[in-house]
């Protein structure tokens, strides 16, 4: 993989003299095909690639130990950078064997016996990591993963349509309507009366279950119908259970939510967290660095190298744009 062409070797070594050695490299063979891992402990993240044929790594390992490859909100794409220092390193080894993860999830060892040439990175230049979402497309994309695709939830619409209001917009918002139910429970209720044959609607009243905050229609909004919301707080869980599927005062077998005969209430102004899985990519590159070998201090340099990308799936949270 350790692909450098040393254009012009031998004169550049009758003129070591005038250029101290210094090699200009123009090509290492890493790209952003080349797939990345990482390991991190609470002060330290490693990101690296393993190849094969030839054995070989490159890795940077750098002061941040809250590296995770993905970020929360409702951004589409981000960066951070870093200075190259001691610290902060990039480092190859050509190796005589091949290694597992393992070999970066722990201390990062030292040069070993398996390690045929290595390059260590100098002071100066930068490491940036180039983080972004992959959004799903097409006509049948549903971003927050709720069963009702982005089209009918408003994406493309100027204003977003935002039905409860908190500054998250339908398409990404699990529970629309902000009543404690998600709308993918909602909308997979059986026994129902439905809005245009399409989702439920208990209350018959036009607006389907998954935009109505009070879905049987009893004056008493669906999440203050979670009666025994606070029933199990303690001292070591003192959170709510915010759930008002499981309440059922007249034991018919019909929560209170979807009972107008059930009218009891509990003042609740708490919402669910808005968690959604986003699939990240983060291509990592490095800009005007010099990497000396260990044993003979030959150094070479690089404008640009695409050390590869990373790609994980992460639950994050997404909250209000608005405040």
């Amino acid at each position: 993989m350790k692909n450098v062409y040393f254009f012009g070797i031998v004169l550049l070594s009758l003129l070591a003299s005038c250029d101290d050695g210094e090699l200009i490299v123009t090509n290492f063979d890493f790209d952003s095909d080349t797939s990345l891992q990482f390991c991190s402990t609470e002060t330290e993240t490693v990101i690296f690639a393993l190849e094969t044929d030839p054995n070989e790594t490159i890795f940077f390992k750098f002061n941040d130990g809250e590296f995770t490859g993905s970020f929360e909100g409702t951004a589409i794409d981000t960066s951070v950078t870093y200075n190259v220092t001691d610290d902060n390193q990039i480092i190859y080894r050509s190796l005589s064997s091949s290694i597992t993860a393992d070999y970066f999830c722990n201390t990062i060892p030292p040069t070993q016996s398996n390690v045929k040439e290595e390059y260590v990175s100098t002071n100066g230049g930068t490491v940036t990591f180039n983080i972004s979402v992959n959004l799903p497309t097409g006509d049948d994309a549903d971003t927050d993963g709720d069963g009702v695709t982005d089209i009918v939830e408003g994406k493309n619409e100027s204003p977003q349509k935002d039905t409860d209001g908190d500054g998250i917009p339908d398409y990404l918002d699990k529970d629309d309507d902000n009543d404690n139910v998600l709308t993918q429970i909602e909308n997979n209720l059986s026994n129902q009366p439905t809005f245009e044959d399409t989702f439920p609607d208990t209350d018959e009243d036009g607006i389907p279950n998954y935009l109505d905050d009070d879905d049987d229609n009893d004056g008493v909004l669906t999440r203050y119908e979670d009666l025994n919301a606070a029933d199990n707080i303690t001292e070591e869980d003192p959170d709510i259970d915010l759930n008002p599927t499981d309440d059922d005062t007249n034991q018919n077998g019909v929560p209170n939510y979807l009972d107008p005969e059930d009218t009891g209430e509990l003042i609740i102004e708490e919402f669910k967290a808005n968690e959604l899985s986003r699939n990240f990519t983060t291509v990592v590159l490095a800009e005007n660095i010099s990497l000396k070998n260990t044993s003979n201090n030959e150094e070479i340099t690089l404008e640009t190298l695409v050390m590869g990308k990373l790609q994980v799936t992460k639950t994050v949270k997404v909250e209000s744009q608005t405040e």
